[in-house]
């Protein structure tokens, strides 16, 4: 903190004041907090005006729910070392952002925290858990999902992260971002509208140059991926024709266009590819070189992906019954109300075995079990690249509050005893 008590911005906080401030939002000044004071939205008043939504109570960066019991402890005597896993559903990009993550958290409490996040290979929570090396993972869990979690398992699930999935395309002369429907989208995507200027097309981009552009060129995720699983929900509550013949999921069989392995893939696909146009998870900064489509929210108003945007989606659901019992197995941020709120949201979770002891046999401590749950807090709380809203939090904070050590509810860190670690307190690989 500075000498007035105030947090230092960081680089993703930053981008959100912009992307707010670019939308029309009026922010509130920083309040000092504590050191635990982590980046939160608190309460939001939507005003629409002339079409355009305006938050004019705004997303508090520095004020937070009750924690719980979790506050920040320090562990400079200490080293802990942090093993989880993304699963196969989510892009690569997840395992680059839990890594820095863990880096955000150590330089805060004394750098003795590592983190190291892999692929699993799978989308299956329980292999990857099974497997006793990976203490979480990093997953994508909704209608149509293959998580792999057994009905009636002892696995406790938090969301920790927001994103959206990015329309991207390549047409040369095209200034601005294109405007489409969830109806237009799925007609691009099987194969129905093959021409730029196509007549649904052009009418939603009146004075767009449309005409002499290369045809449609569609890619797709080729994988069981999270982002296949959104998109096609939406693309099948946009259009019956779509719902009844391709319909929803993970893995669906799309119906036109050639199959890329990753967002880093699919973006090279498009990118230098006139005409060419598919998707991306959008977790953290735009990706430079290509144009973002602006998609039809409920109340018609076209919007991009962004913090805000992301945001507001994930608030229109924010006193739902099943944000406040934690259940998230078949939770969707399809349908978000909420004027502004991009049509096409996300949520990433950590997962974890709900006792952090009986499973590993004493191979992961008490000590550390206590900084598992830290993590997830901090990646909730203090470390999300679009935070979530202040009710999702106060579900985590419930959630991780019930998660046990051989039986017995993990002390709240505050009360361990921190000067008690050792070399004995690590975690043995």
């Amino acid at each position: 903190m500075d000498d007035a008590g105030t947090p230092p911005i960081t680089d993703e906080e930053q981008a959100f004041e912009r992307e707010a401030t670019a939308a029309g939002i009026v922010l509130p000044k920083r309040r000092p907090t504590d050191v635990w004071g982590a980046v939160v939205i608190a309460v939001a008043v939507i005003a629409v005006a002339a079409g355009v939504g305006q938050v004019t109570g705004w997303i508090n960066l520095s004020t937070h729910p009750s924690p719980g019991g979790f506050q920040l402890q320090t562990c400079s005597s200490v080293d802990v070392r942090l093993v989880g896993a993304v699963g196969s559903g989510l892009d690569p990009s997840y395992a680059t952002w839990l890594a820095s993550s863990g880096s955000s958290l150590s330089q805060s409490v004394g750098g003795c925290i590592l983190v190291n996040a892999s692929d699993a290979g799978t989308n299956e929570v329980a292999t990857v858990l099974g497997g006793l090396s990976s203490r979480f993972v990093a997953t994508y869990l909704g209608p149509g999902a293959p998580a792999g979690v057994p009905a009636g398992t002892g696995y406790t699930f938090v969301p920790v992260a927001l994103s959206s999935v990015a329309i991207v395309y390549d047409l040369p002369g095209v200034s601005g971002p294109l405007q489409l429907t969830g109806a237009v989208l799925a007609g691009i995507f099987d194969g129905t509208i093959t021409d730029w200027n196509d007549s649904a097309i052009a009418t939603l981009n009146p004075g767009a140059e449309l005409g002499g552009l290369p045809p449609i060129s569609v890619r797709y995720d080729a994988g069981e991926t999270a982002s296949n699983a959104v998109l096609s929900e939406f693309l099948a509550a946009s259009s019956p024709a779509w719902n009844s013949s391709v319909g929803a999921g993970a893995g669906i069989a799309w119906p036109a266009g050639s199959g890329v392995a990753t967002d880093a893939a699919m973006l090279a696909a498009v990118v230098g590819t006139p005409g060419a146009i598919g998707y991306v998870d959008l977790l953290g900064n735009a990706p430079a070189g290509v144009g973002i489509a602006e998609i039809e929210d409920a109340a018609g108003v076209f919007v991009g992906p962004n913090a805000v945007s992301t945001w507001l989606a994930a608030q229109s659901f924010a006193n739902s019954s099943d944000v406040i019992a934690g259940a998230w197995s078949n939770f969707s941020l399809l349908g978000a109300s909420e004027v502004g709120a991009y049509p096409v949201a996300m949520l990433a979770y950590l997962g974890m075995y709900s006792d952090l002891g009986t499973p590993y046999a004493g191979s992961l401590t008490l000590y550390n079990a206590t900084w598992v749950l830290e993590f997830t807090y901090w990646l909730a709380c203090g470390a999300t690249l679009s935070p979530l809203p202040s009710n999702f939090i106060t579900s985590d904070v419930n959630r991780l509050s019930n998660v046990t050590y051989d039986g017995t509810l993990i002390v709240p860190p505050d009360h361990e005893d921190q000067e008690g670690g050792s070399d004995a307190d690590l975690d043995v690989f």
